[in-house]
């Protein structure tokens, strides 16, 4: 039972509704979440309405008990939110809960009315492995800090069949081996850069130390989001 317990709450999104014995352990974290284009019934009389969220497109979609603060679910639209996910006292409370907190709308997107929300299903576009891939960076979340790369670009470059990875940071140039494990899971590996200075050395490495994280990527469109197991550590947009 210990074991399937610490798994279930590796997995943050795995279990919706966390139980008292989760929410101790749940830090302010950020989460790419997925919202379906109308809400269902969730409860046995029928009178409690949910939301249906999924944290990765080939992932099932899952019934959301919660609110989210500062979200307003619009119906016939699926979304695609950066949520901050805080662990918080009430007043009178000792015990501790959980609350979710809209950060950032990346995405909305209207759907058919006819379409059911049960069995839609969202596809993460696989990379041509056989061209190179070139990415500029928009975003990414340090040490639980979500940050806007709008004052500095970096860009990553993937090139799959000389498994190499390369790019420009805020600063330096990069480069490192690329190793394709299956599907959409990669890994960045023997991550190097050239040694110049400038003022955003501090946003350089905060993002050479989170390239080597680097476990699967989702590309939707124009835009590639980069996790550490059910983290987004990185977003970047098509060169």
């Amino acid at each position: 039972m210990k074991t399937k317990l610490l798994i279930c709450l590796s997995a943050i999104f795995l279990c919706f509704t966390p139980t008292k014995s989760t929410k101790s352990k749940v830090k302010s974290q950020y989460r790419k979440l997925f919202v379906g284009a109308t809400t269902v019934n969730c409860s046995d009389d029928g009178k409690e309405k949910c939301m249906m969220v999924k944290n990765s497109p080939e992932k099932n979609w899952e019934y959301f008990h919660d609110e989210i603060e500062g979200f307003e679910h619009e119906k016939g639209y699926e979304y695609q939110l950066l949520i901050e996910i805080v662990n918080f006292t009430e007043d009178l409370e000792e015990d501790s809960s959980i609350k979710y907190i809209l950060k950032k709308v990346i995405s909305k997107k209207a759907v058919e009315s006819t379409k059911s929300t049960n069995n839609m299903t969202s596809i993460a576009q696989p990379i041509n492995k056989n061209r190179v891939s070139e990415w500029v960076l928009t975003d990414f979340i340090y040490k639980n800090n979500g940050l806007e790369a709008k004052d500095f670009e970096a860009t990553l470059t993937m090139d799959f069949s000389q498994k190499k990875v390369f790019g420009q940071g805020p600063c330096n140039r990069y480069f490192g081996t690329l190793r394709h494990l299956e599907k959409n899971r990669v890994r960045f590996e023997n991550i190097g850069n050239t040694k110049s200075s400038c003022n955003l050395n501090d946003k350089e490495k905060a993002f050479f130390e989170l390239l080597p994280l680097t476990r699967s990527y989702v590309i939707e469109g124009d835009k590639m989001f980069i996790y550490h197991g059910s983290e987004l550590i990185l977003a970047f947009k098509k060169r």
